[in-house]
């Protein structure tokens, strides 16, 4: 009877959990969420703006890629982010844009997919700048700023995922505003799974932040900027 016993007590912890447990788990969820949607952002919120706002102008808009559909066109969430980005550069905000995502296979490629969009809308092709490498926003950043040679940049990207960006560009040493692309036209059910990935997503954020990932970088690759900086004279 006394082995019975013993053996029940465990199991009998096992199925019921004691009501304190579940307390201090959701009390913990319930601040985790209130940090990530509502301190999280005020980290980056000084460096958002809208467009007529924007304190800088002339600068590197950098792009960050959201999905190609099959036939090879942007998404709604990435079309909403081109049609920011090509604002910027009509108002005279923006000097040269670097289209950042992922390229993955032959048929599926973001930054192809961007330049394109830009281009058909009367921006010159030697002003769109392609980052193949961009899979990650910290991969986006950290190329732009290692292999691009970028230090100033305005960051285009859903008003979700802003703040990340510039929380992490702000880590990387990136002096960076943000203008957000709207998702407002999107259903309540899409938004809804957006910002559930999302806050996972700023979890991810912080432990890059903590533990920078190695990111894929390579030479020095040329921008519209060089072309505006004289040679040096011998």
């Amino acid at each position: 009877m006394l082995t019975r016993m013993r053996l029940s007590a465990p199991v009998t912890l096992l199925k019921a959990p004691q009501p304190r447990l579940w307390i201090a788990v959701g009390l913990i969820v319930v601040l985790d969420v209130l940090w990530m949607f509502g301190k999280f952002p005020m980290f980056s919120h000084d460096r958002i703006f809208p467009i007529a706002a924007l304190p800088v102008a002339r600068v590197p808009v950098l792009i960050l890629g959201a999905g190609v559909l099959p036939d090879r066109e942007p998404t709604q969430v990435l079309q909403s982010r081109l049609d920011t980005g090509l604002e910027l550069f009509r108002e005279g905000k923006g000097s040269w844009f670097l289209v950042s995502g992922d390229n993955r296979a032959a048929n599926y490629n973001e930054p192809k997919a961007m330049r394109k969009w830009l281009v058909k809308r009367g921006v010159p092709p030697d002003l769109v700048i392609s980052d193949f490498a961009g899979r990650r926003t910290y991969d986006s950043l950290k190329r732009a700023q290692a292999v691009f040679g970028v230090t100033r940049v305005i960051i285009v990207t859903s008003d979700f995922h802003l703040p990340r960006a510039l929380f992490l560009a702000r880590h990387l040493g990136l002096d960076a505003y943000g203008v957000p692309a709207s998702t407002e036209v999107m259903s309540r059910r899409q938004r809804l799974g957006l910002w559930v990935r999302e806050y996972v997503a700023r979890h991810l954020a912080t432990w890059d932040v903590w533990f920078p990932p190695s990111t894929m970088l390579g030479p020095r690759e040329a921008t519209p900027d060089d072309r505006a900086i004289p040679p040096a004279s011998g």
